[in-house]
């Protein structure tokens, strides 16, 4: 089976390579596909024919229209392309002896806004995703897995799915069906990897029944195309929004699955990958489902287009091999801890410019309140985060914080101030770590002078440390040091000697990379636990020379002093 998806998936790269160099050709050359003309004996053309797709509708053209120029010219041979019409940015048409002017705003060419939206982020998102395909075939040769091939072909169906969707070549059927085809199988696809991915790693998430009855979905929906126009007019209406409500229902069964295990695992390590798939299939799906489907369905009139909406796909490959290929992730909290805070402020901003548009707009024919308030919330939201990565970069203050640090940091100093065993202080520690940070395990260890490491929690089973020998070696340079881990980090919390003691936080998944709050948390905590440690050393020297002392029957006067103090504390506090 894997060497079957193997093989499709090469089959796929090159059918993609074939389709990206026809669509590159007939858009370079303005082609549009579907719009049949002739050369009548004046020189002029005539549209003998027009598909049902083609491009030349949207222009206005309609069969038997004499096109008498092109772009203040008589047509000339450039102008016909395999008997199609080509180069068409502004026509003048005769029509029923009346003469009109098409003026084409939509012309494929490369200095205007449609093109940019139709033609160059597709074909930017092409090359992203045979560029990812590659990064991960790469990285497969060595995990051997099988969900990397469906990777690979999601990001493929995606990617000509976006291509297919608009422009001059929308005028062949065939193009029709495969557009429909693989833009319908981008959430199954979606839905199959993270069930073979999440299997990889022992992990239920959905089932394949789900996953094979979503992709009939797309064959169904292709018949349905085809035979429609078999079919007597009126028993097949509106078939885009059966299209569209297919894909939105695969979505949704996508959410569900995504949000169902993630209650089910919300104590799992494994629950920070789900909860960072939610957030990356929110912020890719939402433009194109809220702002586009769902107005198209319910209302027959979209917020955004789709050419504007479905740019936001690209977070979902993106956001997949990200964390296919690498060991440590960005934490996902932290990000949308800023995000809420900034969206909060940029409500009252939003309103404000809002109300002043409506004030002295309104009256404009072409005012959208819905759109004026997105765009207007987005630039503030932008402009917010920004500024907050610049006075980190510039300034290194921050604004705000994951979680409330200094009450942890309290906290944790009220249990080490009556300790009075090492031990004591690091169950403390790890408490305080295992509280905060995304990790399930903590261990102390005793590195010594000559490099020998030894395992310093007795009571509870030894971890496989010796994978990490060589950051143990570095981590002891200086108190506070830590060195990131696949799977957590190590610290250097103290010393006693010659010796260093080393926490060990571990998680059985690839933990997210520390942000800056909690590497400085982590440090003033190392700091603590050093200082707490020197204490418990010196009232256990202490101690032992008291024993010392005792044992040889000695009473110096120092002893005497420090007892009669003890004495007399005891008795004011009576």
């Amino acid at each position: 089976m894997k060497n079957l998806k193997r093989n499709f998936s090469i089959v796929l790269v090159l059918f993609s390579l074939l389709y990206f160099a026809y669509i590159v050709y007939f858009t370079q050359n303005g082609i549009l596909v579907g719009t049949y003309v002739s050369e009548t004996a004046n020189h002029e053309l005539k549209v003998e024919k027009m598909t049902k797709a083609t491009y030349g509708k949207y222009m206005g053209l309609k069969e038997g229209d004499l096109i008498l120029e092109v772009s203040g010219k008589k047509p000339t041979s450039e102008n016909i392309k395999r008997k199609y019409l080509a180069k068409a940015e502004h026509l003048k048409v005769k029509r029923d002896n009346h003469e009109i002017q098409l003026h084409n705003t939509e012309y494929i060419s490369l200095n205007n806004s449609y093109s940019f939206f139709i033609y160059i982020i597709p074909c930017i998102f092409f090359a992203l995703s045979l560029l990812c395909a590659f990064y991960i075939y790469r990285v497969n040769r060595v995990k051997n897995t099988y969900s990397a091939y469906i990777l690979i072909n999601f990001l493929l169906f995606i990617s000509i799915a976006y291509l297919s969707a608009g422009g001059v070549t929308r005028g062949y059927e065939i193009n029709r069906y495969i557009n429909l085809f693989t833009f319908l199988n981008v959430p199954v696809l979606y839905l199959h990897f993270l069930y073979q991915y999440f299997k990889e790693l022992s992990i239920k998430f959905s089932s394949r029944y789900i996953v094979n009855i979503l992709y009939t979905l797309p064959i169904i929906n292709v018949i349905i195309e085809f035979i429609q126009k078999y079919l007597p007019s009126g028993i097949i209406t509106n078939i885009s929004n059966i299209n569209l409500v297919t894909f939105l229902i695969e979505i949704t069964v996508v959410y569900f699955c995504i949000i169902y295990y993630g209650i089910i695992y919300r104590k799992k390590d494994h629950y920070y990958l789900l909860k960072v798939l939610l957030i990356s299939n929110t912020v890719a799906f939402f433009p194109f489902t809220v702002l586009y489907i769902m107005p198209e369905v319910l209302f027959g009139q979209y917020i955004y287009s789709a050419i504007v909406t479905a740019p936001f796909l690209i977070i979902i490959p993106l956001a997949l091999v990200y964390q296919f290929v690498v060991n440590k992730i960005y934490d996902i909290d932290f990000i949308l801890g800023r995000i809420r805070y900034y969206s909060l402020l940029s409500i009252i901003p939003t309103i404000g410019i809002v109300w002043l548009s409506i004030i002295f707009d309104s009256k404009r024919a072409d005012f959208n309140i819905i759109l004026i308030t997105l765009c207007t919330f987005i630039i503030f939201l932008s402009v917010f985060y920004i500024k907050e990565l610049l006075d980190y970069k510039f300034r290194l203050k921050r604004f705000s914080e994951k979680y409330n640090y200094q009450d942890s940091i309290f906290k944790y100093t009220q249990l080490i101030k009556g300790v009075s065993a090492l031990d004591q202080v690091f169950k403390n520690l790890k408490t305080t770590i295992l509280e905060v940070l995304p990790v399930s395990k903590a261990y102390i260890f005793e590195v010594g002078a000559d490099r020998e490491i030894i395992y310093f929690d007795k009571q509870s089973v030894e971890p496989n440390w010796r994978l990490y020998k060589t950051e143990f070696e570095k981590v002891t340079k200086e108190i506070g040091k830590i060195i990131e881990i696949n799977q957590g980090f190590l610290i250097k919390v103290g010393e006693k000697g010659t010796s260093s003691y080393v926490l060990l936080c571990l998680s059985s998944i690839n933990t997210p990379r520390l942000t800056r709050d909690e590497i400085s948390w982590l440090k003033t905590l190392s700091f603590y636990t050093s200082v707490s440690m020197e204490n418990v050393v010196q009232i256990e020297e202490l101690m032992d020379h008291l024993q010392a002392l005792k044992r040889e029957d000695a009473n110096p006067v120092w002893l005497k002093k420090l007892m009669y103090t003890i004495e007399e504390k005891q008795r004011s506090d009576l």
